[in-house]
């Protein structure tokens, strides 16, 4: 049996509530535009997530929780490559984590992966009731339906007071020194997220510096808001460099969107379908975001915006990693002139340091390979980052 629908006429409380009571065992996958979540349920509990959010991947979280460096996973995933063992044993192979390490942070990553659905306002769901996994879990991980019902319902209460205090991600704040306490550890991730927040970092580039999705570290901040520790800021305004950049990022390439033979979702499909016929993968998946927006529960446009990241994915892989070039920067105070890089471009530009070639960054960003890859290509042809 599958069950199908979207997340305005099921919430995901429901749905979830449904299949603790009911001790379901089968597959379950949530999809909005650019991310699928993919749960294996076994008796009402979880076994296993994996999601397309590149944050949501087990090297993500063994970093963010200070278990091996950006340097150490790279070298595991290179490792990974030659020997196609899988990441968490290479990592005990090596001593870089113990077994049990790894146990806690997979459990972790299914707790979270799953608990950020709840905090979606639209999206797609899919349950196929009774199908299990041909190869069972080599870590077996085993996370309760109905206490992450509870959970769930705790956390989407939590998030909206987030929201009421810090509206969105691109926020930036002041640090009140003077009401941090002097014993603070500086080494901790509250001083470290102050740290950020001082040198006018917004939300989403902490978050990212940290490997995280949004909710551990929107929490963090809320909190030292609330002790006074920080207060959300007025946006800092465009700086020249920034529009220089935002122009070339985001052209105005869509004047209009297919003909009018076309109504609604197909409208969008048909003229994405001719950017790829043309390999103009960049306009294509311009047209499907804004097909989204309108429709946003369409799941010929979810598929035809993977398929769009895809084609360009390939061809970006082919024009830029091909060598394993290594990228530099072409001036020395890029981080310093512009106060408003996109979250992407400061944080790919923070990690080139004219050792680590590109694929290397790439591969353990938190960002989704194609949003780097795009990142990249911008920061090259804006003059700031050249290849050798």
């Amino acid at each position: 049996m599958s069950l199908t629908g979207t997340l305005d006429t099921m919430p995901v409380q429901e749905l979830i509530d449904w299949m603790a009571k009911k001790k379901s065992t089968g597959i379950l996958t949530f999809k909005r535009a650019g991310v699928a979540k993919t749960m294996t349920i076994e008796s009402g509990c979880v076994i296993n997530a994996a999601s397309t959010d590149a944050r949501e991947y087990l090297g993500q979280f063994l970093i963010n929780f200070g278990v091996v460096t950006e340097d150490q996973l790279q070298k595991a995933f290179e490792t990974q490559l030659e020997t196609k063992v899988l990441l968490g044993r290479i990592l005990v192979m090596t001593g870089l984590a113990t077994e049990e390490q790894i146990h806690r942070i997979l459990e972790l990553k299914i707790r979270e992966s799953f608990l950020d659905v709840f905090l979606w306002d639209y999206g797609n769901f899919n349950f196929q009731d009774g199908i299990v996994p041909d190869e069972p879990s080599v870590v077996q991980v085993s996370v309760g339906l109905d206490g992450l019902h509870r959970e769930g319902l705790s956390r989407k209460e939590f998030y909206q007071e987030i929201r009421a205090a810090i509206p969105d991600n691109a926020c930036h704040f002041a640090c009140h020194q003077s009401a941090v306490p002097a014993d603070l550890d500086p080494r901790s991730a509250n001083a470290v997220i102050l740290q950020l927040a001082g040198k006018n970092f917004s939300a989403a580039d902490i978050i990212l510096r940290f490997h995280s999705l949004d909710f551990p570290i929107l929490k963090n901040l809320y909190e030292m808001v609330k002790r006074g520790w920080l207060a959300v800021t007025e946006p800092t305004p465009t700086t020249d460099v920034e529009i220089e950049v935002a122009e070339i990022l985001e052209p105005d390439t869509i004047a209009s969107v297919g003909d009018e033979t076309h109504s609604g979702p197909d409208r969008y499909l048909m003229a994405a379908q001719e950017s790829m016929k043309k390999r103009d993968y960049d306009q294509a998946i311009g047209i499907l975001k804004r097909g989204l927006v309108d429709h946003p529960y369409d799941p010929d446009l979810c598929e035809g915006l993977e398929i769009a990241e895809s084609g360009l994915v390939d061809s970006l892989r082919n024009e830029m990693l091909s060598d394993r070039c290594v990228p530099y920067l072409l001036r020395d105070d890029l981080l310093a002139i512009s106060s408003k890089w996109t979250p992407a471009q400061r944080y790919i530009l923070s990690r080139i340091d004219g050792q680590r070639n590109l694929r290397s960054i790439i591969m353990v960003s938190p960002l989704k390979e194609v949003e780097a890859l795009k990142t990249f290509r911008v920061l090259i042809k804006a003059g700031y980052v050249a290849l050798r």
